[in-house]
């Protein structure tokens, strides 16, 4: 049977990196001893709004991440929201330039038993650095990876499936504070939640 070491699995001639070190490498680089505040938001447009708040309130948008859900209908990806009822779905080129013109970093990724996860921000360029098998794991082991308890997670991928966006803020104390205030004042929110970092 292999002997798990915390680092590696090995087993004879064979070793393989063991998954979980790679969690806590990314989980350490990317929290590094901050906390965050997550805003759950019915649309894109509302979520880039809080977003465009910030920027203007000059918080680091270096800690800002906007993570959503997409869809491919017709053969071409199309942003999922719960507001897009009735009015037709966005596509997902439409809304790249705004959302650049103010994030960096823009991704979009397959998630197995998900869809795609579409995304702008610090923890896009995270996530495109894990591991394939990490990835290919699933949202829940994703979000984990990232820092975020499970229990908090599975609340995040309810909203996501229904079509909401998650504007992640991260930071000191002090930093968060400050974004709390910001999105409560521009509150186009549905709520505001401890982002519950372990």
């Amino acid at each position: 049977m292999p002997r798990l070491t915390g680092e590696r699995i090995c087993s004879g001639k064979s070793e393989g990196v063991f998954l979980i070190s790679k969690f806590n490498s990314f989980r350490n680089l990317i929290i590094n001893s901050m906390t965050s505040k997550v805003g759950i938001y019915e649309s894109h447009e509302k979520a880039l709004l809080a977003v465009k708040a910030l920027n203007t309130a000059h918080f680091p948008l270096n800690k800002v991440s906007l993570l959503g859900k997409a869809e491919i209908i017709d053969d071409h990806l199309h942003v999922k929201s719960c507001e897009t009822a009735g009015k037709g779905p966005v596509v997902i080129s439409a809304i790249a330039g705004p959302v650049l013109g103010i994030l960096t970093g823009l991704g979009l990724f397959a998630i197995p038993g998900f869809g795609f996860l579409y995304g702008a921000g610090a923890l896009i360029g995270a996530i495109a650095g894990f591991d394939i098998g990490l990835v290919g794991s699933g949202i829940i082991t994703i979000l984990v990876a990232l820092g975020f308890k499970k229990e908090s997670v599975v609340k995040y991928e309810e909203h996501l499936n229904e079509g909401k966006f998650l504007v992640v803020v991260q930071g000191d104390l002090k930093e968060i504070k400050a974004a709390e205030h910001i999105l409560h004042t521009e509150g186009s929110h549905i709520r505001l939640e401890e982002g519950q970092l372990t």
